[in-house]
């Protein structure tokens, strides 16, 4: 009867606060439990004739359990039909992902024209193996082209400060041998041409005076 010992007193519960439904059923849950050993420790005290609490205690202890009870039941009925349930807080729903906006396509640089492999020899032609034409003419060997742009290059320069105008044409037609003969010697465009100066400042001084 140790146990009944316990109950026997027990503190009275400060009433949960309004709304806690949860808090009422836990002390409902303790207080029955409690109710139940002491309805036992009672009958057997009472059909065995040894009690170590008397048993005027013990269902004085077994009365008031019962009414506490009561009267939490009576609170979460209360509870029940007059506070809605509280729900958990539901976190914002997520906005939807705006669409993703296509990537831009970067502009695809024009495929450069094929080069292929210079002419052995004497020969030579256009960097993409086409025959070399200069300002209607066939060019048909490496001397050649070295000649024809030496003499367009020389006039254009003449013709840059006096018929200002018709340079470009000459412009034109000295890019055409350049690149020729940078791809025949397998060297830069810059290159050739600065390897022919000389020549050019020759045939201007010759011709142009």
């Amino acid at each position: 009867m140790a146990h009944a010992l316990d109950d026997a007193f027990p503190a009275v519960a400060r009433p949960p606060a309004a709304g806690d439904a949860a808090k009422l059923n836990d002390e409902i849950g303790r207080l029955s439990q409690r109710l139940l050993r002491a309805q036992e420790s009672y009958q057997q005290d009472f059909f065995g004739g040894e009690a170590e609490v008397p048993l005027d205690v013990q269902l004085s202890v077994i009365e008031t359990y019962t009414a506490r009870l009561e009267t939490l039941n009576e609170q979460l009925r209360r509870l029940d039909t007059t506070v809605p349930e509280q729900r958990a807080p539901q976190a914002p729903r997520a906005a939807p992902a705006p669409a993703a906006a296509p990537e831009p396509r970067m502009p695809q640089p024009a495929a450069a024209p094929e080069r292929r492999a210079a002419l052995p020899g004497p020969g030579i032609t256009s960097p993409d193996g086409s025959p070399l034409v200069c300002d209607g003419s066939l060019v048909r060997t490496e001397e050649a082209a070295m000649g024809e742009y030496v003499r367009y290059a020389a006039e254009q320069r003449w013709v840059a400060t006096t018929r200002p105008s018709l340079a470009a044409g000459y412009d034109a037609i000295c890019d055409v041998l350049l690149a020729a003969l940078a791809h025949k010697h397998g060297v830069p465009v810059e290159e050739e041409r600065e390897s022919l100066v000389r020549h050019v400042n020759a045939r201007y001084r010759r011709d142009y005076g």
